[in-house]
């Protein structure tokens, strides 16, 4: 009888290989399956073998993740485990899945995703510019430009404010996700025609488009000082030694300026995203462009971001009302 812990690594090889999930996605299943390893050896007797999951298992599974987690975690780790018996059950080493007889039935209420307003994304960003570092910066990049024979030896503040300042006007310009921007490669870019092809969520590709002059010049200018650093790589973005930047890389770059600019929301690389998303259809900006910009499959995802604040609830009624258009006479007035 196969021991179900035995399967684990082949089932993340075929996710990664087959499946052709993303790293990222792999390294979550992982997670997930030392976490359901933990508990189905607390039990007693201690499940060992695959034929020994069935539907009271599961059960009592699911009760553990309700005690710790939203529904949210809880259907993505439920999820892990159901794609491992399905993958079992191809492989002939159960003769079914427990899955086929047990249901997770969970709602969860869809918040409003947290986004910055178009006042508070803008302070955000002079923040960006205004910092110390941006004179440095600014040396560097005309530095290169009058000797483009020039190489960055030493990754000093100069160099990290291109960096930053890049980051952050790309996240916001096109609406990326933090592991898209870190995976980026100069390959995967036009700088002159402001294009990049992205390789997203479920392997789900996409172009985006960066249109704004002042973020070109942003991109453009970092992209020649990361050109004359020398390593063997062709990622974007550079930690201090010189490998690609990890996402809490990023994370840590826009806590920083968050509170430079003295934004007391939570800001994080995904609030750029919302922000990205909301600015956008609050400006009258049809639904199907912005899922196509946000690499979503289904537009009910994209319709998370139709909230809309009481102001401009507000300013919508007042605009568009058909009773401002209407003549009452004026004896009617109250006054």
């Amino acid at each position: 009888m196969p021991r179900l812990e035995d399967q684990f690594e082949p089932f993340l090889q075929y996710c990664l290989l087959q499946r052709r999930l993303a790293k990222s996605s792999v390294a979550n299943y992982r997670i997930d399956l030392r976490f359901f390893h933990s508990f189905f050896n607390s039990l007693s007797p201690p499940v060992r073998d695959c034929d020994d999951v069935d539907r009271k298992v599961l059960e009592l599974y699911l009760e553990h993740l309700s005690r710790q987690y939203k529904v949210k975690t809880i259907k993505r780790k439920m999820s892990c485990v159901q794609s491992l018996f399905t993958y079992l059950e191809r492989q002939e080493l159960v003769e079914d899945t427990p899955f086929r007889r047990f249901r997770v039935h969970l709602q969860e209420g869809k918040a409003a995703p947290k986004s910055l307003t178009a006042p508070e994304m803008e302070r955000f960003l002079q923040a960006v510019h205004q910092d110390p570092a941006a004179e440095a910066g600014k040396a560097l990049i005309q530095k290169l430009a009058n000797d483009e024979t020039a190489v960055v030896k030493r990754m000093n503040r100069a160099f990290f404010w291109c960096r930053d300042a890049a980051i952050l006007e790309l996240l916001f310009a096109v609406g990326l996700r933090v592991a898209e921007l870190c995976a980026l490669r100069f390959e995967d870019l036009d700088i002159d025609a402001g294009v990049f092809h992205i390789n997203g969520k479920g392997n789900r590709e996409r172009t985006l488009h960066v249109a704004d002059r002042e973020v070109h010049q942003v991109l453009d200018a970092y992209l020649k000082v990361r050109r004359a650093v020398p390593v063997d790589h062709s990622y974007l973005f550079l930690s201090r030694f010189q490998d690609p930047l990890s996402t809490q890389g990023v994370r840590n770059l826009v806590d920083k300026y968050a509170k430079a600019a003295e934004i007391r929301k939570r800001v994080t690389p995904h609030v750029f995203r919302h922000s990205f998303a909301t600015l956008l259809l609050e400006s009258g900006v049809d639904i199907k462009y912005v899922q196509d910009f946000l690499g979503h499959s289904s537009i009910s995802t994209t319709q998370i971001y139709l909230h809309l604040s009481e102001e401009s609830k507000r300013q919508v009624l007042a605009a568009h009302h058909p009773r401002s258009r209407m003549e009452v006479g004026a004896e009617n007035s109250i006054t």
